[in-house]
């Protein structure tokens, strides 16, 4: 099954060299166009994996109008979050997504969403990864903003034992 996915979650998996997951679990992953422009002015060493992925299985699908339930329920989001919502409802296709409003606007419009935390839940349970958490701490180190508890609760979902209280 193919996805649509936003800016975010794309980096965070460049960011600790997973985008392969987004692959092995979904196949093609399409983009609209500002999500690649978005992705074309980043810089770093997740700037060459991401090149990679859209050398490969990483595709920008053009967008046409946007109907009018999209645009209402979307107009307050970001370009990118905006038109990849609008993707994912176009093609009837999961939305990879962490922005919470984007996430809320898609879920209105019934389109299923998963984020970077899902991805790599679900890439544990094909036994793709061995850890979500240490994976999670390797994005935070890199940048990408995620609460001590989000990475608890999807530890704890992927069936890994907390961290070992200091002292």
């Amino acid at each position: 099954m193919s996805v649509v996915s936003n800016t975010g979650p794309l980096i965070a998996l460049a960011k600790v060299d997973q985008l392969h997951l987004l692959e092995r679990l979904f196949g093609q992953v399409y983009i609209p166009p500002a999500v690649h422009r978005e992705l074309l002015a980043k810089s770093g060493l997740e700037a060459a994996r991401l090149d990679e992925a859209l050398s490969s299985f990483v595709q920008v699908k053009e967008l046409p109008k946007f109907p009018a339930e999209v645009e209402a329920l979307t107009n307050s989001l970001d370009v990118g979050e905006q038109e990849a919502v609008a993707l994912a409802q176009q093609l009837s296709l999961p939305l990879v997504m962490d922005d919470r409003l984007g996430r809320e606007a898609a879920q209105r419009l019934n389109i299923a969403v998963t984020g970077c935390v899902g991805v790599l839940i679900r890439a544990k349970q094909d036994s793709l990864v061995s850890s979500v958490r240490a994976l999670l701490e390797q994005m935070r180190a890199q940048g990408y903003w995620l609460s001590d508890e989000l990475i608890a609760a999807a530890a704890s979902q992927a069936g890994e034992p907390g961290p070992l209280p200091n002292g």
